[in-house]
């Protein structure tokens, strides 16, 4: 018992609490649940209600006809609130829901109770949201939530960040361990995927470090910092990845190594976090990860900073200390570590197998690797692993990353056009979309607009397939340009075709690329292109 006993007051020295990291995660999470709820309602009749692109309930009734047939159950392989009821004033009902919750959660109000309901119905929306509603955040956002419900201070119905503070229960502790886990394979597995995917052809992240000078371009929806980074010189864009190396491949070690290096690990983290939001869009990603490092900070740095401006309490300013949180009695402790004792153990188990099966995985899909020392090539996952994993996965409990994994070097642009006679040809400008080359990239982050990301993921794709996963609503998509509806039109600037719908429509393909300072200055546009054929051969409505 000695050793354990002094691996724990290192790793907590002096008594080291997390009572005020922890009010705050909980706190922080409510304000991404409310992002991200009211991204999606502003936005959720357009893609999935009745008259929307992929209607949700046409969704539910194609999926429950499959599991009846199968003897599947339907909350078990979709768990879904939905089942209920699948109607649009239902949708919103839901999402209104979700949103005051959320504004509950951040107030610090009953957060065990309402972090549940967040979860729930977050849950939901993406297990309906079909293609617009398979982002990585998406996942780890209900990661993030099923964590906190396990680490909220059931026994209190406030969250307070001063006066009496709820200290963390033996339970409650171990989920923050948890939490740390979270926060480290999320970044660590980001830097890993950059290595372990690398090959002859597809060398931007290593060896060549050339990655940079591609990505402010082809992300998904670009802002203006991001043509100013890119017009940077390469030597700099070479040597902006090994700080970014550092940060997701070095600092999850320090998570690990007591609290000084935890701090200096989310600091790392908020950092990269930032540069990240700064010159891109990339919805509440930045800020949920963000949220997710505030458990790395011990709670004597919060009084530290709280004490530092107004140079009071010399003692904290000398060591660091202060207010001690409420103590919690020894029966409280036992209660609270045996009924999270499943879901630690379970977390604790999917966390291990996640990251064990995606090194093997990078062994078998990865041919000719550059670094073939990222991959594990011993399979340490038995099959009964893998099915006790496979029964939670509908669930989302846990999850693997790999944020750009691989580097696109072009940038492929939809653009769509109409005609009433063939001959003529008008385009369509999707918002947020850099189909306008005089017109400058957006700030739209923290709201996600979901149609124009999953228009970027089909430009990648080579031309137009009945079967891709983006056919359904690229379908509908055509469809209502053919019928000028009003929900279609939507998600585009203007409708070129006021008067009558369009006879016919297509989708043409281009790549952008920015614009050089010269080029800006002598032609005012951001942007250039060049066609390069069909992406969507002509159609017209029967």
């Amino acid at each position: 018992m000695a050793l354990p006993m002094k691996f724990l007051r290192w790793l907590f020295p002096r008594g080291e609490t997390y009572a005020i990291s922890r009010a705050l995660f909980l706190r922080g999470l409510g304000v991404i649940f409310f992002i991200a709820i009211l991204s999606w309602w502003v936005q959720v009749d357009e893609l999935v209600g009745s008259q929307g692109l992929t209607p949700m309930s046409e969704f539910i009734e194609r999926v429950g006809e499959a599991l009846d047939s199968q003897k599947r159950g339907h909350f078990s392989t979709v768990p879904s609130v939905f089942w209920i009821n699948s109607g649009d004033v239902f949708i919103h009902v839901v999402c209104l829901t979700g949103v005051i919750l959320a504004v509950l959660l951040a107030a610090g109000t009953v957060p065990g109770p309402a972090l549940v309901g967040l979860w729930f119905i977050y849950l939901s929306l993406v297990n309906t949201g079909g293609a617009f509603m398979s982002f990585q955040w998406d996942i780890l956002l209900l990661e993030a939530g099923f964590l906190g419900i396990w680490l909220a201070p059931w026994r209190r119905w406030h969250l307070a960040v001063r006066g009496k503070i709820a200290a963390l229960t033996w339970g409650e502790t171990a989920m923050l361990w948890i939490a740390w886990i979270v926060i480290a394979k999320l970044m660590f597995q980001s830097g890993w995927v950059k290595l372990a995917w690398a090959t002859s052809e597809q060398p931007e992240w290593w060896p060549d470090h050339t990655a940079l000078t591609f990505h402010y371009f082809t992300q998904p929806i670009p802002n203006p910092l991001a043509w100013s980074m890119q017009q940077l010189p390469i030597w700099f864009q070479k040597a902006s990845l090994w700080p970014m190396y550092f940060v997701e491949l070095v600092l999850p070690i320090f998570v690990f190594l007591g609290s000084r290096f935890r701090l200096v690990a989310a600091l790392g983290f908020v950092a990269l976090m930032v540069g990240i939001q700064l010159t891109g869009n990339y919805t509440y990603f930045n800020l949920l990860t963000i949220v997710l490092c505030l458990p790395l900070i011990a709670d004597r740095y919060w009084y530290f900073l709280k004490s530092l401006p107004r140079k009071l309490r010399k003692n904290a300013k000398s060591t660091g200390s202060g207010p001690r949180p409420n103590p919690v009695t020894p029966g409280e402790n036992w209660i609270a570590i045996a009924w999270r004792a499943p879901v630690i153990l379970l977390l604790g188990f999917l966390n291990l197998h996640i990251c064990l099966a995606d090194w093997h995985r990078a062994d078998e899909s990865v041919p000719d690797p550059v670094l073939p020392w990222t991959h594990l090539s011993r399979d340490l996952t038995p099959d009964w692993t893998d099915a006790l994993r496979e029964k939670f996965y509908p669930f989302n409990l846990a999850s693997g990353y790999g944020l750009f994994r691989t580097m696109t070097t072009t940038r492929p642009e939809i653009v769509f056009e109409g005609s009433l006679d063939g001959q003529e040809w008008r385009e369509y400008d999707v918002r947020w979309k850099p189909d306008a080359l005089d017109e400058a990239p957006p700030i739209v982050a923290p709201h996600q607009p979901r149609l124009a990301w999953q228009m970027w993921f089909a430009a990648l794709e080579p031309a137009y397939h009945p079967r891709s996963r983006n056919a359904g609503w690229m379908s509908g998509l055509v469809r209502g340009l053919l019928e000028n509806d009003p929900e279609a039109l939507s998600f585009f600037e203007e409708n070129p075709f006021p008067e009558q719908p369009p006879k016919f429509i297509r989708g043409a393909l281009y790549h952008y690329e920015f614009t050089t300072r010269e080029e800006r200055k002598e032609t005012g546009n951001w942007w250039k292109r060049e066609r390069q054929g069909l992406w969507l051969p002509t159609v017209g409505k029967i």
